[in-house]
């Protein structure tokens, strides 16, 4: 506990947030880079992670709290983006926190990201996704179940990935996120 107090102590201290610290790693996410990240369109920080200091890079280089801390100053000072770019980059944002246990904020995350008209993202049945993401975070197993039924009652490729997703998090529904997501989806 002393050590969790310290490193936090730290953080703060050195101008970072301790609640996107990265416990163990040597992570790292400028005042530069965050200036660069903002001048990235939303494929190049979000789903590309072109550069080691965007959300996927972050989170490639096992850095979920500067991962989260790089998204949500995406959000703030980056280019003006869609709807769906955004929902996009709030779940992520709320991925990264999950991953490091979390869940409260992460779930707050998640439910702002679904879309306001509970729509599709594009083929994708994005709002069930988020739904039992969700649904997982706040230990409502009754909606997990719900929500993982029906995307795998959705057409197409994209659902059948995100269903293998919530199938893994049921399956280890007693697990943290991380474990949930990265090792319980079926092969």
């Amino acid at each position: 506990m002393f050590r969790e107090i310290l490193l936090g102590a730290v953080f703060l201290c050195a101008g970072f947030s301790a609640a996107f610290a990265d416990d163990g790693h040597v992570c790292h996410l400028t005042p530069d880079e965050k200036i660069a990240n903002a001048k990235l369109s939303f494929d190049d920080f979000d789903q590309k992670g072109t550069t080691s200091s965007t959300w996927r890079g972050l989170m490639k280089a096992d850095c979920p709290g500067r991962a989260a801390e790089a998204a949500d100053d995406y959000l703030v000072n980056g280019p003006m983006l869609t709807p769906d770019q955004k929902s996009d980059v709030l779940f992520h944002e709320a991925q990264a926190l999950a991953i490091m246990g979390d869940n409260a904020q992460a779930s707050r995350l998640v439910s702002a990201a679904i879309p306001p008209d509970r729509g599709m993202h594009g083929d994708l049945d994005w709002t069930t996704y988020l739904t039992g993401t969700w649904a997982f975070l706040v230990k409502d197993r009754a909606t997990l179940d719900a929500a993982s039924s029906k995307m795998a009652a959705e057409p197409g490729d994209s659902n059948r990935i995100d269903a293998a997703v919530l199938r893994g998090l049921q399956a280890c529904f007693d697990k943290d996120y991380d474990t949930a997501y990265n090792d319980c989806r079926p092969k």
